[in-house]
């Protein structure tokens, strides 16, 4: 009788003990870094810009060295954040592939803006436009397939 009790009370033990280290050891992880959040925001940024120099073309209300300087402006943001996250580990490929495409995007756009800008061909800006709305589609899609796996 006595063994019965004993091996009860150190089973309950042995329970409470099991689950109070499965308890710490989950509140004590730490998150990963968010690198993926923190490329996202920088491609949130680059696509604030295109979206405000395509608009800033459609209205019509645009300066010439203006557009030029922020053109130069969003391909140093798309060269900064192509080195960035080229240099991510090889586990996270298929998150720099699709970077990659969503910035190559943008580099079409911004070159046939450039285009656009220079000889007022209206078919050079609708393929200006056509790439910048890829782009940023991709770009909708990466930030909610990355949010999803969060």
């Amino acid at each position: 009788m006595n063994f019965k009790k004993l091996s009860i009370i150190f089973s309950i033990i042995l329970i409470i003990f099991a689950s109070s280290i499965n308890v710490s050891s989950a509140l004590s992880t730490v998150d990963p870094p968010p690198v993926s959040n923190e490329y996202i925001k920088k491609l949130e940024i680059i696509d604030n810009h295109m979206y405000l120099l395509v608009k800033s073309i459609v209205t019509g209300n645009f300066d010439k060295t203006q557009v030029n300087k922020e053109i130069k402006l969003i391909e140093t943001l798309i060269n900064s954040l192509s080195i960035q996250t080229s240099k991510l580990p090889e586990k996270d490929n298929d998150v720099i592939l699709a970077m990659q495409v969503i910035l190559n995007y943008y580099k079409i756009s911004t070159l046939e803006i450039k285009n656009y800008i220079s000889n007022k061909n209206p078919d050079t800006f609708i393929d200006a436009i056509t790439s910048f709305s890829i782009g940023h589609n991709y770009s909708s899609n990466l930030r909610k397939f990355i949010g999803e796996a969060r």
